[in-house]
């Protein structure tokens, strides 16, 4: 069987928020985004954003997980490849 849609590696930062608890704007200037990494099959691309899923049921493509990023928020995607290591018929 083909695969309908590519999987790809996502190196991206994530935005941060906060309101568990006050901090001083001198605590807030240390904050960093999360340096973060997801893989799953890319749904869809355009100039804006993103959109990742995760546990596909059926050639039909439902999909229980999901992530949108922001292109904004890309450093870097890549298509993985295909290994054909083992293939069970169902």
């Amino acid at each position: 069987m083909k695969r309908k849609y590519p999987i790809v590696e996502v190196e991206w930062f994530d935005a941060q928020s906060g309101f568990s608890s006050p901090l001083t704007l001198e605590e807030l200037e240390k904050e960093k985004a999360p340096h973060t990494f997801s893989v799953g099959y890319l749904l869809k691309e355009n100039i804006e954003e993103i959109i990742l899923g995760f546990m596909m049921f059926g050639e039909e493509g439902m999909f229980k997980h999901w992530q949108l990023i922001p292109k904004g928020m890309i450093k870097k995607m890549t298509k993985l490849k295909e290994i054909k290591r083992w293939q069970k018929k169902i």
